[in-house]
């Protein structure tokens, strides 16, 4: 009797291992790509020194390195063209998350509204106080 023997590619064994392997792959190089290039790049891209700068304050900085007048004016600009696009920001955010729980409120039933306004424990139009949040 001669035995076949299931060797090489076609072996479901070798392609599960060779799929696993690839798998581990890509999650560990999203992994790495997640927590040390994207943080590199913001970076290098300069998006975190402005953010640095306007938690540290213009006194701090004025201090720390001894700035000169026409200095301080461009970075208070700066500080203050970033704080006005940061809270622009915060208001469409606040503006869209509004308009969206109207959207979800006008599609519900009078007994899932309150049910919904209980689940974010926000008050339902016409009472003072907010309806206690589920548990």
């Amino acid at each position: 009797m001669l035995r076949q023997s299931n060797a090489g590619w076609s072996n479901p064994r070798v392609l599960g291992i060779l799929a696993v392997v690839f798998v581990c792959g890509i999650a560990c190089g999203s992994a790495f790509t997640n927590a040390f290039m994207h943080h590199r790049m913001f970076i290098i891209s300069g998006g975190q020194g402005i953010d640095q700068a306007s938690r540290f304050g213009l006194q701090r900085l004025q201090q720390e390195l001894a700035l000169t007048p026409a200095q301080v004016q461009v970075i208070t600009k700066e500080l203050d063209d970033y704080a006005k696009y940061y809270q622009n920001i915060e208001d469409q955010r606040e503006d869209v998350a509004q308009l969206g729980t109207q959207h979800i409120i006008a599609i519900l039933k009078p007994d899932q509204k309150l049910r919904f306004y209980k689940l974010l424990g926000i008050s339902p139009p016409g009472t003072a106080a907010p309806v206690s949040a589920v548990r």
